[in-house]
């Protein structure tokens, strides 16, 4: 009978020990938490003073060359900081939650056996018991032990996981810090719509003069795509024959904080893509979640680039047979970029992938019966969920994002498909180039070509351009400069003009004012509205195909050789005044070298 009460004397010691040293564990790493929530909070690269005055003194300095130089040097530390404060924060919940678990469980068997006191006259231990305190002294030491080497493991997988360094979270306090007006972080912003949140968008401006031109910069290497923006950063990506680039920029002073090399991997090594002059080798637009920025190229590659400018991941997607070049923007949905590679010429199969944004694995792969197409897939909020709409050649489909499955479908006509879908007045607005605008019910299943579609219109269809809508009428432009408006319910056509001007760019409406970057690089400010009014023109002094970003106040156009942000100046210190910033020399990002 001694024997058993000693046991159960020593399986309460061993019980409270083990509680002990967990609730220790706990308690250091809930100080440690602590500590880096305060790091990460007062190191946030949003909210330093020091960067907003070193931006206003950019037009004092006669260079600015040693402004922005520190500009980039403080918010790379600052960020260093920054992340590494959430890498801790995360890693400590998974510790914290396992201390409190080993704690609790100690504690509980502790209770359990505080009642069976060991009996004194079983002491010394009898033969046999020395054996089972060293046991007791092991498992002790063991779950010490075993602590620690967790914690060793889950720090290393959470490092391992993100790269290197953890990106920024958008849905934990950094979406707080970062308001919805300043993110257009996809083609034609959030729904590839091209309708701006908010109304005090310039509508006059000077690139001669720098009236209300807040900067320019130079882009090194050419591309089509649009530039899209998150927070303090804006994105555009250039690329060459031999070489494929994501260029970081400062939204306030336009400086070029990072860029980053997307190396060649796969099929694609040595092969170039054959591209038209007027697509080039970087059409597409890239996209952001404020974790990382992900782009493709006219090579089929797909990379995903963290928040310090290091590649995560590549992927090959195997070299498009488009015979005008790859031109299609990439799409987001919850930890996903979706890709529409249709290339179904030469026997090539065309194909929507969904894309791990942390790792670059595929989660699901939708073969699509189409051949190549140029436009966007777009994500439509509809009564019954969120929507992936695509357009062809051959079909309208729409396909669940989660999973890949279809939707719907309609059969469409038409030849060289190029622009994007929209979503206005409860509709999917689909233009088919040389065929017929599509306005569709999207609450159907199965092909719903004879019971969805609620009306179609031949009346200024777009060929390369796409729509934009305000709710009430849809407004389309042609390439060959027609506009035409229409009524988003009846498909009738309310007002056409004819202007001198081509368009590819897709038009930008912010409140009643629709925005038309003609290929010549001069800029057309209509009023919405059932009659046609101009409200002004601009030019950027240089061609431009790209559409436009708008953020608070702000205008992000992209031309043939600039970068350019349009907004209202302020009238004391820089009226008047152009910011033209070039990137610097040495600012090409490897490894550590460079912090977004």
């Amino acid at each position: 009978m001694a024997s058993v009460e000693n046991r159960s004397g020593l399986h309460y010691s061993i019980a409270c020990a083990v509680a002990l040293v967990a609730v220790a564990f706990t308690v250091a790493v809930g100080m440690l938490m602590v500590s880096s929530y305060l790091a990460a909070r007062t190191s946030s690269p949003l909210n330093l003073t020091e960067l907003d005055r070193l931006r206003a003194a950019i037009p004092g300095d006669a260079s600015g060359d040693a402004v922005r130089t520190r500009i980039r040097d403080l918010d790379h530390v600052a960020r260093q900081l920054y992340f590494g404060g959430l890498h801790s924060l995360r890693t400590g919940c998974y510790l914290f939650l396992l201390g409190a678990i080993i704690s609790l469980a100690g504690i509980k068997v502790a209770i359990t056996l505080k009642a069976r006191r060991p009996d004194p006259r079983g002491y010394p231990p009898a033969v046999g018991e020395l054996e089972l305190l060293a046991s007791a002294r092991f498992v002790i030491a063991a779950t010490a032990v075993g602590l620690v080497t967790v914690a060793i493991l889950i720090g290393i997988m959470e490092r391992r996981r993100d790269g290197g360094e953890p990106p920024v979270r958008v849905d934990g306090a950094f979406k707080g810090e970062v308001a919805g007006s300043a993110r257009s972080p996809a083609f034609r912003g959030f729904a590839g719509s091209g309708v701006a949140a908010f109304t005090n968008t310039p509508v006059a401006w000077d690139v001669r003069t720098g009236s209300n031109v807040l900067w320019m910069v130079k882009i090194p290497l050419a591309g089509m795509s649009s530039p899209v923006v998150w927070g303090t950063r804006v994105f555009v990506t250039g690329a060459s024959d031999e070489k494929r680039v994501v260029y970081c920029h400062d939204l306030d002073s336009g400086t070029c904080l990072w860029q980053a090399d997307v190396k060649v991997a796969g099929d694609t090594a040595g092969k170039v893509p054959t591209v038209n002059k007027d697509t080039g080798f970087a059409a597409s637009t890239p996209v952001t979640d404020g974790n990382a920025v992900y782009a493709i190229f006219a090579n089929g590659q797909v990379a995903g680039i963290d928040s310090c400018a290091r590649e995560m991941w590549t992927i090959d997607l195997g070299l498009p047979g488009n015979k005008y070049g790859y031109s299609a923007s990439l799409a987001m949905h919850a930890g996903k970029v979706l890709v529409q590679f249709d290339t179904g010429e030469d026997g090539r199969q065309s194909q929507l992938v969904a894309l791990d944004s942390g790792s670059g694995r595929r989660v699901w792969t939708m073969d699509r019966p189409v051949t190549d197409s140029w436009p966007s897939p777009v994500l439509v909020e509809t009564g019954q969920g969120t929507q992936l709409v695509t357009v062809a050649n051959e079909y309208i489909i729409a396909y669940d994002p989660a999973t890949g499955a279809e939707l719907w479908r309609v059969k469409c006509g038409g030849t060289d498909v190029a622009a994007t879908p929209i979503c206005a007045g409860g509709l999917v607005i689909a233009a088919i180039a040389h065929d017929k605008t599509y306005a569709i019910r999207p609450d159907g299943r199965g092909d719903v070509t004879a019971s969805h579609v609620a009306w179609t219109s031949e009346d200024g269809t777009s060929d390369v351009p796409s729509p934009v809508s305000d709710g009430e009428l849809i407004y389309f432009a042609h390439s060959s400069g027609m506009i035409t408006c229409v009524d988003v319910k009846t498909g009738q056509t309310v007002w056409s003009k004819g202007l001198e001007a081509e368009f590819y760019a897709s038009p930008g409406l912010a409140g009643d004012r629709i925005y038309l970057v003609a290929r010549s690089g001069e800029v057309f400010i209509l009023k919405a509205g059932r009659m046609y009014e101009e409200i002004g023109r601009a030019h950027l002094g240089e061609p431009s195909d790209c559409s436009p970003a708008f953020v608070d106040g702000r205008i992000l156009l992209r031309g043939l050789n600039h970068l350019f942000c349009i907004g209202m100046k302020l009238p004391a210190g820089d009226a008047g005044d152009r910011n033209e910033v070039t990137a610097p020399a040495g600012t090409q990002a490897n490894g550590m070298d460079q912090g977004l």
